[in-house]
Parts: structure tokens; sequence; C-alpha cells
């Protein structure tokens, strides 16, 4: 697993500079990466979402072609019985749920980016992953508020922006897409003071995150910087929208996002509009209109093209394109569109006199708005607005007076311990002085008796003495007697226990130096045969095959070397070393056979760890033996298994098979013989046995042969 993530850091570091020149190359070099090598899928995803977030934004279509990647990834391992890889799925299905949301609301369905989100929702709920819950919360919110749905939209922010409160960690970005939320609907109620207020804070939550892109950041602020200069320009402080503009746009060429450029170019020529420099204005959205643009950007080209004209009195310009950006925006279903456009094909309209069209699109402009549900909207963000403050200072007195009565509370316990501590003190000094009143009185009455008692005393005295001695004198024998045998056992029960440990320790060593000892034999034989191999090329005048079937072999020989001197390696290198010597023997047989190495999915190559050398033999086997009979079209299959919680080898040809009237033994040769002992040795199985079967067809003829055995194996996570 360590070499997995090992690969994946190593895979982005270089992807910083391919993407610098092109994308598709990035993709094509990813692809040909997760088909030669076996990473697993929990670190594909990994490596997919960080690419996806580091070198691609939202307008982009690899963005999307990623996300539908990792979609497939994470839905085919949502049912892992691996509790980690399942939840790692999860998570990653919530990121593919969340593209789609995007996806939907840039194609201008917005209708189904709610359910998206209410997936992620449900999704990180399964999980109990409450942060990424409210985060998900949010982003329903932004989009809720772009249909104008604002009493849902503020209902799920304000309980975001709760739990944000009492966990502050970790969460700025999803603070500053909150605000900037809250903002944009300040904005849309005619509040826009209020809006630029939390626009600014947004952007101070983004400059502070920590836990997001530096492109994911800059693509946010260059958003909210947009929105503040649209905002300046609805206030009609235009110095102040030309400036934060600038810094949008600044923002979107350093992540290179051309479609925010283009929206960003649109509304500086609204400025343009609104200083009087209408040429101006009418070539920034003529160029627009030029260029290949999402549906929302052309829509406003159009609508823009079309005030110009109405502001220059031709109105059959002005109503034309005010009528194709009505067409557009209706399209798109973007309602904060709909509703400019068709204001503006109403002024249009009453302004040549066209009172049927002008009456037609102000009914429509009337349904739009729907000034109820507008109003409620703006009494429920008041409330929201009200409920929350009331709450976070609640929460401050609550936590203020929690410590005051804390404080009270370690102040009165410490008084009734001091007054304890007193009374018990004053209360023992009494008992003190009456005991020591009461042994005065008993010492003088002892005197007395004590004076009368002694002389008999001191008869008896001499005499328990005279037997008080001989007593202690036999008890201090058998107490020596008791404590020489007592350190006899113990001496005796420790030079066991010692004798025992040392024994177990001398027969593992042993086993060790005969495992490499049989290793070691095994390493001249498989030498000796490749020398053979390489000199008969050479007397075969097969000059250039000699020369790469040497290399070959240089590298297999420094792998055989290094894993000799080793009880495991992992399966992963056990692999490259079979492929390695596979393709060496492929070249010394002419290309007479085939070969393929097959590991099942589910074992991790790089924590599976068993004795090298195992797995040669048997192959060899099969080739020199089994694929004797061919000169072509032979076939050699290896696989490593799983099965009831043990490892398998297989190894199988298409060649004659066993012969009925020989056994198995009789191909054996020494390196097989080794490696059975070895195998008997790490299994301690004596009855160790190599399974042999020959493959028939349909009519009983026998086409090949298979072997299989069990490899002792360690699992390390």
């Amino acid at each position: 697993m360590f070499k997995a993530i090992k690969f994946a850091f190593v895979f982005l570091l270089s992807l910083q500079f391919a993407t610098s020149h092109a994308q598709d190359k990035t993709i094509d070099s990813i692809k040909v990466v997760f088909k030669n090598r076996n990473v697993p899928d929990t670190t594909k995803m990994r490596i997919l979402e960080a690419l996806k977030r580091k070198h691609y934004t939202q307008n982009q279509p690899n963005y999307y072609y990623l996300n539908d990647w990792v979609g497939k990834l994470a839905n085919s391992n949502l049912q892992s019985k691996n509790i980690a890889i399942r939840e790692n799925a999860i998570v990653s299905l919530a990121n593919y749920y969340s593209g789609l949301a995007n996806q939907s609301y840039d194609k201008g369905e917005i209708d189904k980016s709610i359910p998206h989100l209410d997936k992620v929702i449900a999704l990180y709920q399964s999980i109990k992953n409450e942060p990424e819950v409210n985060n998900a919360r949010v982003n329903k919110a932004t989009y809720l508020a772009r249909i104008n749905e604002y009493e849902k939209a503020t209902s799920l922010l304000f309980a975001a922006l709760k739990y944000y409160e009492k966990n502050p960690k970790g969460h700025n970005f999803q603070m500053g897409l909150a605000n900037s939320t809250l903002a944009m609907i300040y904005a849309r109620q005619g509040k826009p003071e209020k809006s630029i207020e939390l626009y600014k804070k947004s952007i101070g939550y983004y400059d502070a995150a920590t836990n997001r892109t530096q492109q994911e950041n800059d693509y946010s602020k260059a958003i909210t910087n947009g929105s503040i200069a649209t905002t300046y320009y609805q206030l009609r402080k235009l110095a102040e929208a030309s400036e934060y503009y600038d810094k949008a746009l600044a923002l979107a060429k350093k992540i290179g996002d051309t479609e925010l450029q283009k929206g960003l170019i649109g509304q500086i020529g609204q400025l343009k509009m609104a200083e009087g420099k209408l040429d101006e204005a009418e070539k920034i959205f003529t160029d627009i209109l030029s260029a290949p643009a999402d549906m929302r950007a052309t829509a406003h080209a159009n609508l823009s093209i079309g005030r110009i004209y109405f502001k220059k009195k031709d109105f059959g310009k002005a109503i034309q394109y005010s009528e194709k950006a009505l067409e557009l925006a209706t399209k798109a279903k973007a309602i904060d569109l709909q509703e400019m456009a068709s204001t503006q094909v109403f002024n249009v309209s009453k302004a040549s006199e066209n009172y049927k069209r002008a009456l037609e699109v102000r009914e429509f402009n009337y349904k739009l708005k729907d000034s109820s549900k507008m109003e409620a909207s703006k009494n429920a963000l008041a409330q929201q607005q009200l409920k929350y403050d009331f709450e976070k200072k609640e929460l401050q007195q609550k936590m203020l007076q929690q410590k005051k009565l804390e404080a009270l509370k370690i102040e009165a316990a410490e008084e009734k311990a001091a007054q304890v501590s007193k009374n018990k003190l004053e209360k023992q000094q009494l008992q003190y002085d009456f005991e020591k009143r009461q042994l005065s009185e008993k010492l003088a009455q002892g005197k007395k008796l004590l004076a009368v008692k002694l002389e008999s005393q001191k008869k008896t005295a001499t005499i328990k003495l005279d037997s008080e001695k001989k007593q202690a004198a036999q008890k201090s024998m058998l107490i020596g007697l008791s404590g020489v045998l007592l350190l006899l056992i113990l001496g005796g029960i420790f030079y066991y226990r010692n004798s025992r440990q040392k024994q177990s320790i001398a027969t593992l060593e042993r086993n060790q130096i005969k495992q490499k000892l049989l290793i070691t034999q095994m390493n001249p034989h498989f030498i000796f045969n490749s020398v053979q191999n390489i000199r008969n090329l050479i007397n075969n005048h097969q000059n250039n095959d000699a020369v790469k079937y040497l290399d070959q072999f240089s590298v297999l020989t420094r792998q055989i070397l290094e894993n000799s001197n080793e009880n495991y390696i992992s399966l992963e290198e056990e692999v490259a070393m079979t492929q390695n010597y596979l393709s060496i023997q492929q070249l010394l047989y002419n290309h007479k056979f085939d070969f393929s190495i097959f590991v099942q999915d589910d074992i991790e190559t790089d924590s599976t760890f068993l004795p090298p050398m195992l797995t040669q033999p048997f192959i060899e086997n099969a080739i020199k033996h089994g694929l004797s009979n061919k000169d072509a079209n032979g076939k050699i299959e290896a696989k490593f298994f799983l099965e009831s919680g043990k490892l398998f080898f297989e190894v199988t040809d298409n060649g004659k098979g066993f012969d009925a009237s020989k056994t198995f033994s009789n191909h054996k040769s020494l390196a097989m013989t080794i490696t059975k002992e070895r195998l008997v040795g790490y299994t301690k199985n004596q009855d160790f046995v190599v399974q042999t079967h020959n493959i028939k067809d349909q009519d009983e003829n026998v086409v090949g042969a298979k072997v299989s055995f069990e490899i002792p194996y360690i699992y390390e996570n």
C-alpha cells in the first residue's frame, strides 16, 4: 500500500509540468499508467480526485471526464467487504454527484442539480460524516438561491453556520461559500451594502482556507470579486466596480479559466455602457458572440447589445437582440436572466409602440417574479438572521454563565474542604489530649504493678529465654534448609526454560540456514542453464538475440541474487521476477510460446510476502517438458489466487500433458526437488503435495497440463 501511495505522489508531481503543455496528454498518460501498473482502485480514485481539483476548473470538459471516471470506480467498490475501501468509495461517489450538480447547472438544467446534492447529503449521512453533511447543505443552498428558493436556502445556510460556529477548525472555505451565498440573496432583495459586506467577509475566509487547493481558492475569489464589482455597479459606484472587475479578471487568467474570463469581460462591457462608452461596449459583446460560449454567456451578450441599441434609439436591432436573449435565458432556465431580458423586451416594445408584445412580456415578467414569494423570502431571511444572531449571543452567555458557575462551585468546594479539614484537625487534637491523659494514668498504675510482677517475671523470663533459644536455633536451621531447596528448584526451572529457548532459536536458525542453502544450491543450476543458452545462441550466430538475452539475464540474475538473501519477498517482486524469466525463456525458444501472468484483483501485491523463487522451477518444467512437442503457438499461463484464505500458485500449458504411464516425479529437476524441500520446511508438512492434472477437451483428448500448489505467505498491512 505504501508503494501505491508513493507512486501517486510522484505521478501527480510530474503532472504539474505535463498539464502546462497539453491536457489531453495528461489524461492519456494516466490511462497508460493505470493499465500497466497494479494500482488499487482506492489509489486511482485519490489520484483522479487530486488531478481534477488541482489541474482543472468546473468550466472545463476534462473536469467532468475525470468526474465520470471517479464515479465508475466508486460504484464498483461500493459493495466491498473492506470497510475502509467502502467508505472511500462513498466519499468519492459523493464528490461525483457534486460534480454532476455543477454539470447540470452549466447545461441549464438546474432542476436536476438539487436531487444530485440530496444524494451527496444522504451518502455522507450514511457514514456519519457531519462536517461534509453541512458542506453539502451549503452547496445545495447555493443552487436553491439561484432559482429564487430563498427561504429553503437560508434555512440550510444558517443551520450550517451554527455548526461551523461550534466547530470552526477546517471549515474556512465553506464559511466563505455560505457568506457568499447569503450576500447574493441580500443583493437580490435590494440590500447591496449588506451584500458587499458579506462578499468581502467571504474572501477573507477563502484566503484562510487550507483544506482546498490554490486553484479552488482562486476560482472562488474570482467569482466573489466579480459579484462585488456587479453590486458596486448596481449602486453606480463605477470606479469601485472597475477595481473589483480587474481583480476578478486577473484571478481568472491566473487559473486559465477561459469561460470565467468571458463572463467577466461581459460584465466589464456593462460597465463601459454605464460610462457612456457604447462603441467600446458593443465591440466587447460582439467579440463574445463571435467565439464559442455557453448559453448563459451568449444570452448575456445578446441582452447587452440589445441595451446598447436601445440607448442608440435603434429599436429594430434592439428588439432583435433582446428577444434572442430572452429565448436563450428561457432555454437555460436562468430565472435571473429571464427577468432582465423580459424587462428589456418590454421597454423596447413599449418605446417602438408594439403594445401587444409589451403586454405579453409584462404578464410573463409578473409570473416570473412571484412577488409574494419574494416577500416571504425576505421575511424568512430576516428571521433566520435574527435567530442566528440571538442563538449565537445566547450560546456565548451560556458559556460565560457556565464558567462563572464552575468558578463558584470550585470556590465553595475549596471553602468546604478547608472547613472540614479544620474541624477534623480540632477533633483529632481533642482525641489526642484525652488519650494522652489516659495513657499517663495507665503508666502510673503500671509502674506499681510492674514493681510487684517484676521479680516473678524475671524468673519466668529466664526459663522461657532458654526454651526460646533452643526453638530459635531449630527454626533457623529449618528455614536455611528450605531456602537452599527453593533455590535449587528455581535454578532447575530456569535452566530448563533457558535450554528450551536456546533449542527453539537454534532450530529456527538451522531452518533459515537450510532455506538459504537450498536457494544457494538452486542459483548455480539456473545460472549454468542460462550461460549454456547464451553460448548456444552465440554458436548459432544469433548475436542480437544473445545480447538481448544477456541484458535480460543480468537483470534477472541481480533479482535472484538480491532475493536469495531474503526469507520473504513481496508478491509484486515475485511477479516481476517471473515476468522477466518468462521473457528470457520466450527469447531462448524463438517465441514458440506466449505467456500471461494473472494476479487476483483483491490481492494486494505489495502487502503480500512469500518465500522467493518458488514458482520458477515449475514454469521451467512447463516450458521444457510440457511444450516439448510444440514448435509454435505454445501458451504458458501463471496464476496467483486466494481460496479459503490460502494463497495458491497455478501454471498451465497447452502441451502434451502428463503421460499416464509416468508420474510427475519423472520430470523433476534438481530445482524442483529443492523447491519442494523448501515448501515442506515452510509449511512444516511432510505430506505436502504438488497437484498435477491433464487438461482435456470435449473428446477427452489431452490438450495441456496444470500444476498447482499452496504457497505459505505473510500479509502485512
